[in-house]
This record gives C-alpha cells, structure tokens and sequence, in this order.
C-alpha cells in the first residue's frame, strides 16, 4: 500500500516537472519570437527615419540644385557651358552629421529616345525622320552591327509612336510582343525611363549598357543637342546628328578646341573647320543645334552611416525662364 502511494507520487511528479520544462520550453519560444519581432520593429523604424532623413537631406540638395542653376542663368541667360557652376564635379557637403554628394547632367548633351516620335516627313514614301536616322547613326557609331542598329530605329520608333501600325521595315508593334513568354503591348507613347528599353525588340542587355550613356527621355518629341555641353567622351552625338558626315576625330577635335565657356552662337559652331568641311547642313538638322539648355538632371546622394540615399530630379526651364522640378525618381539610376 505504501509501496504503490510511493510509486504514484514519483509518477505525479515526474509529469509536473514535464508540464513545468514544457511550459519554460513554451516561455523561451514566445520570447525568442517577441525578441525577433521586437528586433525586425526596431529594424524597420531605424531604416523608415534613415530613408525620412535621406529624402529630407536630399530635398535640400535639389534646392541647393535650384539656386546654382538660377545663378547660372543670372549670369548668363544665353549660353549654358561647362564653366558654369552647375558643371563642377565631385563636390561633397556635410549635412545632418552625414555627407550630400552628386552632379548635374545637362539633359540635352545626350540623344532624346523620344524624338523618334515625330511623325516621318512622308508617310507615302520611304522617307524617315531626322532623329531615326540619327538614332541609327549613333548605334552604328557605338560599334552596334549595322542589322540591330537599323532594326532598333524602327522599333523604338514604334515603341514611342502614338500609332499602332508597324514600322515600314522592321518595326515592332503589339502582334510581336504578344507572342512573348510573358506577353505585354506597346507603350505607344513616350518613354518615362531609359530602362523602358530593355522591353523593346532587339534590344540586348550588352546594347544596352553600351547606349545608355548617350540617351535619355525628355517629356517632348523635341531633339535638340547643346554643341557647349558634349564632351569629348561624348563626342559620337555629333557623328550622329551629322548622320556619319562627321568623322569621330573631327567631332572630337570640335569639342577640344571650343573655347571654354563654349560656342557663342550656332552659327559660330557651323562654322569651324571641321563642320564647315562637310558642306551644307540641312535646315532640319540647323534647327536641332543649340547652344543654351531646358533640361536637368540632379543625382543626389545622401550618405549617413554607411547607408546611401539616391534622389534623381529633373528640371525644366520654360519658356518665360522660370525653372521647375518636373519629376522625381527616388534609388540609383543604374
């Protein structure tokens, strides 16, 4: 009797000390999970005011971008060069216990992918516009193999059009894309991004790396390249807008020998040797020189504790002179 009351109490106790190391092994889990939750909280409310303290830092950058670009203008409401100001490069400026870096690119010393927009000169014939032959141009200038060169002018062409009829040789409309692993249509409007041509036919990503430095979009079907801006890296703009009239060393010698706050006038640029040499410049391509800009970049970049903001701002400058912020793009620009 005493025996089997023994037995029965070390049973009652061993299931107590289970249900206790349950109940701790329980406990641990539930904290563990609270600590893990408490920490990912805490994580994301560190990473929220970074990125609030980013995006205030890098308002005050594209402020900072606004005035240099109202001072330039001040000073000269004719001509935009790279003496100016707004050229200089790798300028840091301590803020808020973190570093604002970043640079101003002129919007119109790179090829508008939105030109070719523009309506050809004569739907009834074979004739393109300016900017396609140009666009083409370029690519072939950029060592693109003469097929992927023709057959991207009539693709993003059709890519920007407003219509949905396909290019006269190789163009692409919604039938092509549509027949994709993941099919999509046409944007049949203007480009937003650059990167919009990544989803256009022919285009490859090495094609792409290779272009990108060249072109940009602009909120207009407008080509107009600033001869002051282009440096000398840049120089296969002009073989492009002469349409390989222009020989890459004599756009480079162009660009080397402009005085250093630029061409005074188009004319003045007309009229160096090496453009001169080349005969009569159409009235088309005349009108697509330019020596002043309305478009800006701004990539501003806010570095604080090891973690980087990238605000990418682009500015307008209307017709009256006024300047305004049109867009945004908050991350790296790559």
């Amino acid at each position: 009797m005493i025996m089997n009351q023994y037995v029965s109490q070390k049973r009652q106790q061993g299931v107590a000390l289970i249900t206790v190391l349950l109940v701790i092994a329980l406990v641990v889990v539930i904290a563990a999970n609270m600590t893990g939750r408490l920490q990912l909280l805490m994580s994301r409310s560190i990473n929220a005011q970074a990125s609030q303290q980013g995006l205030w830092a890098a308002m005050a950058g594209e402020r900072l971008v606004f005035n240099v670009l109202e001072d330039d203008y001040e000073d000269d409401a004719k001509s935009v060069h790279l003496s100016q100001l707004w050229a200089r490069e790798g300028m840091v400026f301590p803020l808020n216990g973190g570093a604002l870096s970043g640079e101003i690119k002129d919007l119109q010393s790179c090829f508008n992918l939105n030109a070719l927009a523009a309506e050809d000169p004569d739907e009834n014939t074979q004739l393109r516009s300016a900017a396609e032959r140009q666009f083409q141009s370029l690519l072939i200038s950029l060592d693109v193999d003469d097929y992927s060169a023709e057959l991207l002018s009539y693709t993003v062409k059709d890519w920007v059009d407003s219509d949905k009829i396909v290019g006269k040789a190789f163009g692409a409309e919604d039938s092509t894309y549509a027949g994709k692993i993941v099919p999509y249509v046409t944007a049949n409007t203007l480009m937003a991004d650059v990167s919009e041509l990544l989803a256009i036919e022919g285009m490859t990503p090495a094609i792409y790396r290779q272009i990108k430095p060249y072109v940009c979009v602009l909120p207009t079907s407008e080509h107009k390249i600033n001869v002051n801006t282009i440096k000398s890296d840049n120089a296969h703009l002009l073989v492009a807008l002469f349409e390989d009239k222009l020989s890459l060393a004599d756009a480079q010698a162009v660009i080397n020998n402009r005085d250093s706050e630029g061409f005074k006038s188009a004319t003045e640029f007309t009229s160096t040797t090496e453009i001169n040499n080349i005969g009569t410049i159409s009235e088309e391509t005349t009108q697509q020189i330019e020596i002043k800009s309305s478009y800006f970049l701004a990539a501003l970049t806010f570095t604080f504790e090891e973690q980087n903001f990238t605000l990418n701002s682009t500015y307008h400058r209307d017709g009256s002179g006024k300047l305004h912020v049109i867009s945004r793009k908050i991350g790296n620009n790559e």
